[in-house]
């Protein structure tokens, strides 16, 4: 026999001898005789919490926070309380509900928000292939388990193995897929794994366009690979799954090992010969070029030697202008001069004979005889010849003499 308290804020369930059970809410003080109390775990709900209550007759029921239940086992079998689900921005999560009628209704969320499940709700649960950690190429099954489904553009690595193509040559090959979700409901009523589907349609792709070449020619078609044209299984799977191939990257390939030491071989042998035929070529342009020069420099010196000449020629012909010009000037002033001079005497002897002329007639009116006047102004002619000789002994021995003709 004892005393009890009960707190405010506590609950206990009182039992006595014969099992029978009584709830007791706070505050209070009870005595016990054959009785014995249990007290009750309180549990409780944050905002972004829910508790989940499961009766005795088995029902269920969602208690969204903030909110405190006391577990009471005369009624309920388990009370826990969950987390609800931060939808974030672009992410989607979808939801099942069950009908009075047994039927099932599928809605879906959009975030950014809290979804807490009501009591007949559960969420989807995603398994799809996702990639190893080890290997970012490599795909595994099953990897990626999740609820919120992303709904923004995504992309995955992926490495195409065991490519045969028409030689019998064993590649890989190395390709990036970028993706985006348009229609969740096709996506969930058609296929359980959309990224498995890629996988098996790129697979399909790749093979069909490595079997029809030979290694060779594979090498260089490559670059059809990042074109989507290239990837018709891929693009008709993805649209039936509600997806869409924004862009296929290729990455490279990988051979065997001596396959690949065989290729490296080639391509240094052919890096050599190329590397060699631009070095000659180069040598050659080089060549070229001192010999352009040197013609330039040729030409030039040539035109600089004609333009010398021309340009003494030049100044030969303006000298020899120029002396022409002096020498007419000259030819001209004497021409000039002795017309003048010449005009000058005339206009002298005119004057001289008009005034011999005037003299005549002023001796004629005189009653002068010109005959004789005229025969006067004649010089005596010349009738005796004088001839002097010295003789005598001169110094020399010469003598002078005088005779008269």
């Amino acid at each position: 026999m004892k005393f009890k308290t009960v707190k405010e804020g506590e609950q206990a369930v009182v039992f006595n001898h014969l099992g029978q059970g009584t709830l007791i809410i706070g505050p209070q003080r009870i005595f016990l005789f054959r009785k014995r109390i249990e007290y009750l775990q309180r549990y409780t709900a944050s905002h972004y919490e829910y508790l989940i209550i499961k009766d005795k007759d088995g029902k269920v029921m969602h208690k969204p926070g903030p909110c405190q239940m006391f577990h009471n086992p005369l009624e309920q079998e388990y009370i826990y309380s969950e987390k609800g689900t931060k939808i974030d921005a672009n992410h989607v999560v979808v939801v099942y509900k069950k009908k009075p009628d047994n039927s099932v209704e599928r809605r879906i969320i959009q975030g950014p928000t809290v979804f807490m499940p009501a009591a007949e709700e559960w969420l989807h649960d995603f398994k799809w292939h996702g990639t190893d950690p080890a290997d970012k190429a490599r795909m595994i099954p099953g990897h990626d388990v999740f609820t919120q489904l992303a709904v923004i553009p995504g992309q995955f690595y992926y490495n195409v193995r065991d490519v045969r193509t028409t030689d019998d040559t064993m590649i890989t090959v190395k390709l990036m897929l970028f993706y985006e979700l348009k229609d969740i409901t096709k996506m969930l009523e058609s296929t359980h794994d959309p990224i498995a589907d890629m996988i098996n349609a790129v697979c399909s792709d790749v093979i069909a366009f490595a079997g029809k070449l030979t290694y060779e020619d594979f090498l260089k078609k490559t670059h059809n690979l990042s074109d989507l044209n290239t990837y018709s299984q891929l693009l008709q799977r993805a649209e039936r799954v509600g997806y869409d191939i924004n862009k296929v990257v290729y990455r490279g390939y990988h051979a065997s090992q001596q396959l690949q030491a065989m290729h490296d071989n080639a391509i240094q042998s052919r890096t050599q010969l190329r590397l060699n035929a631009e070095v000659h070529e180069q040598k050659q342009r080089l060549t070229n070029f001192q010999l352009q020069q040197e013609q330039a420099r040729t030409n030039q010196r040539q035109d600089m030697e004609k333009q010398g000449q021309q340009h003494k020629q030049t100044m030969e012909q303006m000298k020899q202008g120029h002396v022409l010009q002096l020498s007419e000037m000259n030819h001209n002033g004497s021409l000039m001069e002795n017309d003048m001079e010449t005009r000058a005497r005339l206009e002298c002897e005119k004057s001289g004979n008009e005034q011999k002329v005037e003299f005549m007639q002023t001796l004629q009116k005189l009653d002068v005889d010109m005959t004789r006047y005229l025969i006067n102004q004649q010089p005596t002619p010349v009738d005796q010849e004088i001839q002097v000789v010295r003789s005598g002994t001169t110094p020399t021995g010469g003598a002078y003499s005088n005779r008269r003709v």
